[in-house]
Parts: structure tokens; C-alpha cells; sequence
């Protein structure tokens, strides 16, 4: 392990010093030291599948806990249900069997697919829109796929620690200028490892490096040198124990590198909602503070995205045209989750902001305050967003 203290986060961002760079490298001993879920069907083809109901399905009604200013104003689809909100109640279609639906095409109007194939060709997620609605299907897929329903840390890790530890490889991935999908991915990568393999707290800072680098080589054209990575970590590991661990993770996980990030699913979503850019900002924010929060590891990505998303609307209360509401709830449509799942994580997200000011682990905060970013994280609506979830800041 690195030998010297944490250092202070805000003279990082500053990539172009060298000295700077030194420092980041002597971070991280000490601070450290002491299915809500859709359930895709199996296709065989893309064709729309008539669903036939059954008569004696029945609508019922239940109370929304918002008014028509709810940030669940909107068509929401869940496992084997279709709900829509309006007039400050919910109508709820629960058909007792779908076996016979093999297409998500049948639940979704051709208007929400054209969306989806215009924003996934708008955000270069794609080359051929012929096989954009497919692509969003497989992201849909994946992400059950690759979820952690039962996370747990193992008995000698905390919370605070994996905080940390993600704190420094958010410093390390903005000196080395990657993608914001090779950190989500990393972080991925990480929470599987702590999952599956038996790593003991002298290694867990080499075990976040072969994840940033094993994610850096999934996403980047440009990969770093390996003894760079161990100069980062002020060469408390050598070369050879990093390819080990790398050899480790890789065998632990079976090669499973593959990940759709919350990012994705927020922009895909962003842009179907027709939402401003300091909304997206603002969501990226939240969204990124939910890699420091351990509970939001067994969520779905597009859980995360929708509740990030609501979160910053209902933070910075934006004056809304009939054309804005009507592209909000078609985005809406895509929310996975119940109610109350949305506004679990939504208090999680809030409570983050509250307290990211305050926490040596602020690297992401002060990340949000440039000028670039719109200064999105000094927003003085997040002050107000734990209060309006209930939590106590």
C-alpha cells in the first residue's frame, strides 16, 4: 500500500502539474487503513407479437402519494404491468399471464421506439439504425444480467472504505483523461470482484487499479504503460503483482467484461425527454455519486438513470410546455421499477448531495463545480432535496 495520508481532492482537478500528479499517487493508505425488474422475454424475432388478455382482467385504482406536479407523472411499465398516472391516481392493468408476449414491441408504441432509435443515433451509440430498437433491447437484457441482487462487502471492508477507494480511482481516471464509461465500468468490475474473490485490505487498492485498467482496456484506444499504473500507486505493487491480480480478476469473473452503464440509459433517456442541459448535468452529478453509495450496487443501471433523472427535474423545478410534458412521460415509459424502488434510490441520491460538500471523499464534487459542468453540484436546490425526501442532513 501507498505509504502517506489522503491528500485534499480540489488541487487535482488541475491535470497539468506534475507535482500534483505526484501527490495523487500518495492517496490512499491511511484514509483507508483504520427484482423490481423487466423480465425480458426470450426472442426469436423482432416482429410485433399480438398479446392476447384474458376477459377477466380488471383495472384497479390506488392513490398517488404526489399531485400532479409527481415526478411519476407518467406511462410506466414494470414486470407483467402497465400503469399509467393521471388525475393523482393510478390505473393499473394486471394481466395474470403474458406467456404469450415474445416482444417488448407489443408493450411499447411505435412513437417511443422511433425515440429511442432517433436519440440512441443522436447520442453515437449506433451506425445502423436498423438495429437500433435490437440494441436497446440487449441493453435492457444485459443489465439483468450482469445485477448484484445480494451485495454484500465482505466482513472486513466497510462502507467508508470502498468510498475511498472509489474516491481515488475517480482522481486517477480524470489524470488519465478516459472515457466516463471506462469509470462506470471500473467501478462495476470492482463491486463483482468484492463479490466473488477473497481480497484482503492490503490489496484492495491494486485490486481497484486492475479494474480501472481492465475496464481502460475494454473502452480506450490508448492504454497506460503498467509500470505508470504502479507509479500512481507510488510503487507499493510491483509490475508482476499487478498482472497477477489482473490474471485474478479475470478468472474470477470469467472474462465477463461486458456492462451498460447507468450513463447510457441516462442519456438515452435525457434526450427522449427533450431535457435541458443543466437537467443533464445536474443527473450526471447524481448519478455519479451513486458509485460512492454501496446501496445502490443491487439496483438496475436504468433504475439508477430514471431516479437520478426525476431527482435533478424535481430539484431544479424547470417551467414545463405541454410539448416538454408529453416527451418527459414518453421517457418515463422506460422506467423500470416500482414507485417506491424510484423513490428509494431518489432519497439515496439526495441524501449523497447533501453530504458530498462535506466528505473528504468529494472528488466528484468539486469535478461538478467547474464552469464546465454548469456548477451544478453548489446548485442550491440540492440543499433543499434531502429535506423534501425526509432525511436529515
Amino acid at each position: 500500500m501507498a505509504r502517506t495520508v489522503f491528500c485534499y481532492s480540489k488541487p487535482l482537478l488541475d491535470l497539468h502539474k506534475a507535482e500534483e500528479r505526484q501527490a495523487l499517487s500518495r492517496s490512499w493508505a491511511t484514509t483507508c487503513g483504520s427484482t423490481n425488474c423487466w423480465q425480458l422475454m426470450e426472442m426469436s424475432e423482432s416482429r410485433v407479437v399480438p398479446v392476447k388478455r384474458d376477459p377477466e382482467h380488471t383495472w384497479h385504482r390506488m392513490s398517488l402519494s404526489q399531485k400532479s406536479n409527481s415526478v411519476f407523472e407518467a406511462w410506466t411499465y414494470s414486470a407483467g404491468s402497465i400503469i399509467h398516472a393521471k388525475g393523482g391516481c393510478l390505473e393499473e392493468l394486471c394481466p395474470r399471464s403474458l406467456h404469450g408476449l415474445h416482444s417488448l414491441q407489443a408493450l411499447m408504441p411505435s412513437l417511443l421506439r422511433h425515440e429511442v432509435e432517433m436519440a440512441l443515433e443522436k447520442l453515437d451509440l449506433i451506425r445502423d439504425r436498423t438495429y437500433a430498437w435490437e440494441m436497446f433491447l440487449d441493453m435492457m437484457r444485459s443489465q439483468a444480467w450482469n445485477s448484484l441482487p445480494k451485495f454484500e462487502l465482505p466482513l472486513h471492508f466497510t462502507d467508508t472504505t470502498r468510498a475511498v477507494l472509489v474516491d481515488w480511482l475517480i482522481q486517477v481516471h480524470e489524470i488519465m483523461h478516459f472515457q466516463e464509461e471506462t469509470l462506470y465500468l471500473a467501478i462495476h468490475l470492482l463491486n463483482c470482484s468484492l463479490h466473488l474473490l477473497k481480497v484482503t485490505t492490503a490489496n484492495l487498492q491494486l485490486l481497484g487499479m486492475v479494474c480501472l485498467f481492465l475496464a481502460a482496456k475494454k473502452e480506450e484506444s490508448l492504454l497506460p504503460e503498467v509500470s505508470g499504473l504502479c507509479y500512481l500507486m507510488d510503487h507499493a505493487y510491483t509490475k508482476h503483482q499487478l498482472l497477477r491480480m489482473e490474471r485474478k480478476v479475470l478468472s474470477g469473473l470469467k472474462f465477463k467484461l461486458s456492462y451498460c452503464p447507468p450513463l447510457h440509459f441516462l442519456l438515452l433517456l435525457a434526450s427522449i425527454a427533450r431535457c435541458s442541459a443543466q437537467m443533464v448535468w445536474l443527473a450526471r452529478y447524481l448519478l455519479e455519486l451513486s458509485l460512492f453509495e454501496g446501496q445502490c450496487v443491487t439496483f438496475l443501471p436504468v433504475q439508477l438513470a430514471g431516479a437520478a433523472l426525476c431527482l435533478a427535474r424535481q430539484v431544479l423545478q424547470e417551467p414545463s410546455t405541454p410539448e416538454g410534458e408529453a416527451a418527459w412521460c414518453l421517457a418515463s415509459s422506460i422506467h423500470v421499477g416500482s414507485e417506491t424502488i424510484l423513490l428509494r434510490i431518489m432519497q439515496i441520491l439526495a441524501g449523497a448531495a447533501a453530504k458530498a460538500h462535506t466528505q473528504d471523499t468529494c472528488t466528484t464534487f468539486i469535478k461538478f463545480s467547474s464552469p464546465e459542468t454548469m456548477h451544478v453540484s453548489r446548485h442550491p436546490g440540492l440543499k433543499n432535496a434531502s429535506a423534501l425526501f425526509g432525511i436529515c442532513t
